[in-house]
C-alpha cells in the first residue's frame, strides 16, 4: 500500500484538479469557404519529442481527404488540432486564411459532426442516442439524421421504434448498428465538416458495406476528412496525406501516389 500511495496521490491530483479551459477568440462566426489549412504546423507536449513537424497541408471545402500512416503517426493529433482540442506548439491553423485561435470554440465545433471507432452507445432510447450532446433536437430531425445515416431500416424493426432503449453500451444492437447511431449523431445538426476517425475498422464485412454506405449519403456535398486503413474507404478520396513520425511523406488521389511506387504504394500492398 506505501509503495503504491504516491501513485495514488498523482492520480488523485489529476481527477480532482480543474480542467484547464481553452481560451476563446473574438470571432463569434464562421465563414468556412475554401480551405483548411496547416500553415508550418508542429506540435509537441512539453519537454517532449515533436509530434507533427512542419505540417504544411490543405484540406479543401467539399473535397474528400484521406490520412493514412502506421500507429504513432500523428493522425489523432492532427484530429485534435482540426477540433481545436490542443494548440499548435508553433505555426498555425487556418479557416479561409483567419487563424483556428480566432473563433469562439463552440462556433466551430459546431460545423464538425465527429465519428470515431467507438460508438459510445448508452443506455437510453435510440432517439436519445441520436440527440446526444446536441440540445433537444425535434423528432423531424432525428428521424432525417437516421435516414441519412442508413439505420432508419434498423430502426423500424426494434419494439418501439426510436423510443427502444438500447440497453447498456448498446448490447441490443449489433457494432454496425451502433456506428450507424454515432454516424445519425454526427448528422443532426447538418454539419459542413465531417470527421472520421476509424469508424468501421472493428466492423465484419457485412456491417462495414452498411456503414460505409451511411458513410457515402453522410459525405454528400460534406468536407469530410477520414482516418483509415481499409483501402474501400481510402481509394476514393480526392486527396491522400502520408504521414510518418509527424512528417508528410507523399500527398495525392490513389493513382498519383500509386506511381511513385512508395510508401503508400507499400501500404496498398500490405492491405490488400
Amino acid at each position: 500500500v506505501m509503495t503504491a500511495l504516491p501513485n495514488a496521490q498523482r492520480a488523485y491530483e489529476v481527477i480532482t484538479n480543474a480542467v484547464p479551459m481553452r481560451t476563446d477568440g473574438p470571432r463569434g462566426s464562421v465563414n468556412f469557404t475554401r480551405s483548411l489549412r496547416f500553415e508550418d504546423v508542429t506540435f509537441s507536449y512539453p519537454g517532449r519529442t515533436a509530434l507533427l513537424e512542419g505540417l504544411e497541408m490543405e484540406i479543401e471545402k467539399g473535397k474528400v481527404t484521406a490520412i493514412v500512416g502506421a500507429s504513432g503517426a500523428g493522425k489523432t493529433t492532427v484530429i485534435n488540432l482540426i477540433l481545436g482540442l490542443f494548440r499548435p506548439t508553433s505555426g498555425r491553423i487556418t479557416v479561409d486564411g483567419v487563424d483556428l485561435a480566432e473563433f469562439v470554440h463552440e462556433a466551430w465545433l459546431d460545423k464538425i459532426g465527429f465519428v470515431s471507432q467507438d460508438s459510445f452507445t448508452f443506455h437510453a432510447s435510440v432517439a436519445d442516442n441520436i440527440i446526444l450532446g446536441r440540445g433537444n433536437g425535434s423528432r423531424k430531425s432525428v428521424v432525417e439524421a437516421a435516414s441519412i445515416a442508413n439505420a432508419s431500416g434498423f430502426i423500424g424493426h426494434l419494439p418501439d421504434g426510436f423510443d427502444t432503449l438500447v440497453g447498456d453500451r448498446g448490447m441490443r444492437l449489433s457494432g454496425g448498428q451502433q456506428q450507424r447511431l454515432a454516424i445519425a449523431r454526427a448528422m443532426l445538426n447538418a454539419p459542413e465538416v465531417l470527421i472520421l476517425d476509424e469508424a468501421t475498422s472493428s466492423l465484419d464485412t457485412i456491417s462495414e458495406k452498411q456503414v460505409q454506405e451511411a458513410i457515402d449519403a453522410a459525405s454528400l456535398d460534406r468536407t469530410v476528412i477520414v482516418i483509415a486503413h481499409r483501402l474501400s474507404t481510402i481509394r476514393r478520396a480526392d486527396k491522400i496525406i502520408v504521414l510518418e513520425e509527424g512528417k508528410i511523406l507523399e500527398q495525392g488521389n490513389h493513382l498519383e501516389l500509386l506511381s511513385l511506387n512508395g510508401h503508400y504504394s507499400r501500404f496498398v500492398d500490405h492491405n490488400n
